[in-house]
């Protein structure tokens, strides 16, 4: 897995994290991440090291291919171990009995180590672990060439354990009654994550914001079970091209004889879904003359059925949401103002897919469980089908690569999605594809982008990247994208 020179290669690298993202159960990801780094590196022992509830490193998956006793964690420098956890910085050495680092271990002379790294695993919540690699004998793929190469492969390892865990924890969940609606493990995901979580323990109104197809009825569905009324109903009225009198009817119900049709006593959706959530899709087509009556429900709890003179309380949590510009409504005059200071209390925006590009391969590979045939039809996507998928920009968002997948594997024939069975709507929405795809070009595009992302924060920018600070300037300033000293350098 390296060309002649024993280098490792960027198509080589994407190749196995686009395997890696194919994956679900924790223990097949751990078994992939040590069968790829070994290979990559011809190490005798792998291991993988996640930190504890205690930030303690345990031994979370282990490979060995040598003669004699397999390493253990005891056999590993504590001191190198937790330096590297410490500054999330990876460790090399060509030649560990030469090394003054690891010259005076024990372990490094009783085995006979003659190559080893340790490469931290870091992800939105920092360093959660570390990828340890040794061998007795071949070291020509131990040198520090090949470190930035497998920075990224740990990368995609970090992210490919995320989402594992994530999926693991949800299908838990779904074995205890409760069910995770949300699929990601990017940085803005995991802000969104910890928002609702938040958020979940009210009972003030949310108002979900976000394009069209970004989510926003499963992040209100995920915000009523993780709060305490997740017992209770939960139901959805959309908003958009509803008669006023329909509207109002389906909301808080009517009497018999009230209107031409109404037959019978019918309750509305506060009253069906007493103790739980009513989520309101649309929030901003709601007719002028019945915001009012919404308003008076928010703030009082308190609703008249159509036709009747009693007033009725109901404990219901609203959670709204809208792809509208509500601020630019009220300034029209087409919206209420007070109506809207009392929904924009708890404000929860969902991310576009253009944002949370690194999430793609998981929602593919849910959108592939979910539409897969049991033993029928794809199970799978080509690397190649997936390169073009992360290069769209997705201006339906979610639901656009939702349909897409479905779409695909209806018309696929094979055992996996290829470009051709992909129909993207937006022929414009195809990115500008690099022409440089070489390693070099590829590491600058990367190192730029994360050093973007962390808004000219090099301190931040090297740990995110898990290399050094040195090596970073080094970089910079070798591609002419140094800055003066007065930038942004402390975390």
């Amino acid at each position: 897995m390296s060309d002649a020179s024993g280098v490792l290669t960027s198509e080589q690298i994407l190749f196995v994290g686009q395997k890696l993202f194919e994956l679900r159960p924790l223990s097949e990801v751990l078994a992939a991440v040590l069968d790829a780094c070994a290979t990559a590196m011809r190490a005798e022992t792998a291991l993988i090291l996640l930190l504890d509830e205690h930030g303690k490193p345990q031994v979370a998956a282990q490979k060995y291919s040598g003669q004699g006793e397999p390493r253990a964690l005891t056999d590993i420098s504590s001191s190198l171990l937790n330096d590297v956890l410490r500054k999330g910085e990876p460790l090399l050495t060509e030649s560990a009995i030469e090394d003054p680092r690891f010259s005076g271990r024990s372990s490094i002379i009783l085995q006979r180590i003659q190559s080893a790294v340790i490469v931290p695993l870091a992800g939105s919540e920092g360093v959660t672990g570390a990828i340890y690699l040794d061998s007795r004998s071949d070291r020509t793929r131990f040198h520090t060439q090949n470190l930035p190469p497998l920075a990224t492969l740990a990368a995609f390892s970090t992210l490919a354990i995320e989402n594992a865990r994530r999926y693991e924890s949800a299908k838990r969940s779904a074995r205890a009654g409760a069910k995770s609606f949300l699929v990601g493990a990017s940085p803005v995901m995991q802000e969104l994550y910890a928002l609702i979580e938040r958020v979940a323990v009210s009972d003030l109104p949310v108002l979900v914001l976000g394009d069209s197809g970004t989510g926003k009825e499963l992040a209100a569905r995920e915000i009523h079970a993780q709060s305490a009324r997740a017992g209770k109903p939960f139901l959805a009225l959309y908003c958009g091209n509803v008669a006023p009198q329909l509207f109002e009817s389906e909301l808080f119900g009517h009497k018999k004889g009230s209107f031409t049709g109404a037959t019978s006593d019918k309750p509305g959706l506060v009253e069906a879904a007493a103790g739980g959530t009513l989520f309101l899709d649309e929030v901003a087509d709601i007719p002028a003359d019945l915001q009012a009556k919404l308003l008076r429900f928010l703030q009082e709890g308190e609703y008249r059925a159509v036709g009747d003179t009693r007033t009725r309380k109901a404990d219901v949590r609203i959670v709204a949401a809208t792809n509208k510009d509500l601020r630019a409504y009220v300034k029209a005059g087409s919206y209420r103002e007070d109506l809207f200071y009392r929904l924009y209390i708890l404000p929860v925006t969902m991310p576009p897919l253009r944002d949370r590009l690194s999430d793609l391969p998981f929602l593919v590979r849910h959108f592939l469980d979910k539409y897969g045939g049991k033993g029928r039809g794809p199970s799978g996507i080509s690397p190649e089908a997936l390169r073009k998928l992360m290069i769209y920009t997705w201006p339906g968002n979610v639901r656009e690569l939702e349909n897409t997948i479905a779409r695909a594997l209806v018309v696929a024939r094979g055992e996996r999605i290829e470009p051709d069975d992909l129909f993207l709507e937006d022929a414009q929405g195809l990115a500008e594809i690099p022409a440089d795809w070489s390693w070099k070009a590829a590491e600058k595009r990367h190192i730029l982008h994360v050093l973007n992302a962390c808004g000219g924060n090099k301190s931040r920018a090297a740990q995110v990247l898990g290399i050094s600070r040195r090596y970073l300037h080094y970089q910079l300033k070798e591609w002419g994208e140094e800055k003066d000293e007065g930038g942004k350098d402390e975390g």
